[in-house]
């Protein structure tokens, strides 16, 4: 371990200092022999430590056996933290390439990756499973999302075709164009990121290049089964599924896509933004009244806003709703909201104006 450390060490200095490179080369041949089960080459060992330990004996001889074990106890800890970090490195690096995050467990934690809101994940950390008695259940999760990491590789070499994943009865932002191409992103109506990707769409003029259409996923709160990371985020998704079912003749834009405008774009009377007064400042039955307004504004009857309001609390609704996360969770398998399939790609996180093209 001595000679590995050793070589270690010297390999950063030499970087700076071009005396310490001849050392660094008999250190490197040193680790050569020993990765190779051949004994390291004593002659370096003992040289070395002697010149680390003479400075001990000149000052306090007693201590150089002591110091001596150190050194080997030292020499162990590096080596090992040094395999660590690479491994570290080398995952976190593998991850940005498959998922767009360094870490698909929060991935707006990863300050490398582009804006998003993340589907968290909860992994206990070592200390946690050790104080439970089950420190071998984190590599075990460790080895498992290393894994499931390598299995994704293909998936972002893949081609990507939108029109692959539609959602049941997809809607467009504009009427449905053959000769133009699809454009399919995964939003949650709550995610400030997919209100910002939703203007940077407006303020390119993405909506009238492609056939645009979405999957309304409202994330899940991974701490507290049955919540979402935002608070009405599932409320809006049942009504959106449900307006889809209940559509309005006459509208250039889909009156679900409205509602999605709405919350993205629009402010009340004391320029509070909706989606904000939706996520923090309203409960479901507010959310639901509110949405319900607007659709009578927009020309729906009372016995089509009671068929809406009785749809979206129906079975039919919440099984779009699961197979719609089935679809972002088990073939487009992002870890980040909002998601932009296009052009052959899938863009994870906030894609700006001038990348939609």
């Amino acid at each position: 371990m001595f000679c590995i450390a050793a070589f270690i060490v010297l390999a950063i200095i030499s970087i700076f200092s071009a005396r310490y490179r001849k050392l660094a080369g008999k250190a490197w041949s040193c680790t050569l022999r020993r990765v190779t089960l051949r004994p390291c080459d004593t002659s370096f060992k003992e040289e070395t430590k002697n010149k680390l330990l003479s400075h001990v004996a000149k000052k306090t001889p007693r201590l150089v056996k002591t110091a001596d074990i150190g050194i080997e106890i030292a020499s162990f800890l590096l080596v090992i933290l040094t395999i660590w970090s690479l491994f570290v490195a080398l995952e976190a690096g593998l991850n940005l390439f498959v998922w767009g995050t360094c870490s698909p467990s929060n991935a707006s934690s990863c300050s490398l990756s582009s804006e998003s809101c993340s589907i968290n994940t909860v992994d206990k950390n070592l200390w946690q499973l050790t104080a439970e008695g089950k420190p071998i259940d984190w590599f075990v999760n460790q080895a498992n999302n290393l894994g499931n990491t390598i299995s994704n590789i293909p998936t972002r070499l893949q081609t990507w075709e939108a029109t692959k994943y539609l959602p049941q009865n997809a809607t467009y932002y504009n009427k449905f164009d053959s000769t133009k191409p699809t454009a399919l992103e995964v939003i949650d109506p709550g995610c400030i990121v997919c209100q910002h990707l939703f203007k940077n769409i407006k303020s390119a003029g993405f909506e009238n290049k492609y056939n645009l259409t979405y999957i309304a996923y409202p994330i899940k709160n991974p701490e507290v089964a049955g919540k979402y990371k935002f608070a009405n985020s599932y409320t809006v998704t049942k009504y959106l599924e449900a307006i889809k079912i209940n559509p309005l003749s006459g509208l250039k834009t889909p009156a679900d896509w409205q509602v999605l405008e709405k919350i993205y774009t629009g402010s009340d009377a004391n320029s509070t933004s909706y989606q904000i007064k939706i996520n923090t400042m309203l409960d479901a039955n507010q959310t639901k009244d509110l949405i319900l307004g607007w659709l009578k504004d927009m020309g729906y009857s009372p016995a089509q806003l009671k068929q809406i309001e009785s749809d979206a609390n129906s079975q039919k609704v919440s099984y779009i709703i699961q197979k719609n996360q089935d679809i972002v969770n088990k073939q487009i398998k992002t870890v980040k909201i909002p998601t932009l399939i296009f052009s052959g790609r899938q863009h994870n996180g906030l894609v700006n104006t001038g990348d939609l093209h």
